[in-house]
């Protein structure tokens, strides 16, 4: 990319030199450059894939895919992955982990598109599919963004432990709804539920409903998809992830071994 790729980034501050020390306008006493990750031309691409979502049309604007959505999607992850770490040692992670292949899986699938519209980024502790400790992720694309986090699918045993964890600590239940922040982008704790539970389990429910929970997530969605030009789009993201550490700090608890 040239000059006019440099940005500001949000979060960490810190300058991302992507064009040479001659044209860097930094360099010479004047302001720097600051534009977003993504461009008009990122939108033009969603919009063109949205509505030709086959391999013929792909493999004619491959390039486009490749300087307007896979770059700048790649420079976000990792500077997301970056900022997360700062604060929160055990998610370093190499950003090419915490991205997803454009391709969809379609083998078991009614919808036969072949290509996602929309592609995540999942933070986790060692990879972004870890189910046994809280995540952060985002998906953006042609629906806009949407940001979240939390246990998503944790397996039967970890799950178990999990709710029987909130039944022994009940006030832990409501630091992260308690918490301005992640009331304020949040508001509550979500996830699937069981309708059902098991008789021991079920008793330890009447008292704290998110024993009924199979999942504890954050989740929040803006789906206007002009948000991927905002120049600070890292920290609109991360500002939220802070917010939602207040859950995840509750489960790192319930989830240590």
């Amino acid at each position: 990319m040239g000059c006019s790729s440099t940005r500001h980034s949000g979060v960490p501050v810190r300058e991302t030199a992507r064009c040479s020390e001659r044209d860097n306008p930094a360099l010479h006493g004047q302001a720097p450059l600051v534009v977003s990750y993504f461009s008009k031309k990122s939108l033009t691409f969603l919009r063109g894939l949205h509505r030709n979502n086959s391999k013929a049309w792909f493999d004619e604007h491959r390039s486009e895919y490749q300087e307007h959505w896979r770059e700048p999607y790649l420079a976000l992850a990792e500077d997301l992955c970056e900022a997360i770490s700062l604060g929160e040692p055990e998610y370093e992670l190499d950003p090419k982990r915490a991205i997803y292949r454009i391709n969809r899986d379609i083998r078991f699938s009614n919808d036969k598109t072949p290509y996602k519209t929309n592609l995540g980024i999942t933070i986790g502790r060692r990879e972004k599919h870890d189910p046994s400790w809280p995540a952060y992720t985002v998906r953006l694309g042609f629906d806009g963004i949407a940001i979240g986090g939390g246990l998503y699918m944790p397996e039967a045993e970890l799950r178990d432990q999990v709710r029987r964890w909130f039944a022994a600590n009940p006030t832990q239940s409501a630091v992260a709804p308690n918490d301005p922040a992640f009331a304020k982008h949040f508001k509550e704790i979500r996830g699937e539920r069981n309708k059902r539970l098991p008789r021991d389990l079920a008793a330890l429910a009447a008292d704290e409903p998110l024993v009924f929970n199979k999942q504890w997530i954050f989740w929040a969605e803006w789906p206007d998809m002009k948000l991927l030009l905002d120049p600070d789009l890292d920290r609109f993201i991360v500002e939220r992830w802070h917010a939602g550490r207040a859950l995840n700090d509750v489960l790192k608890r319930a989830v240590a071994r």
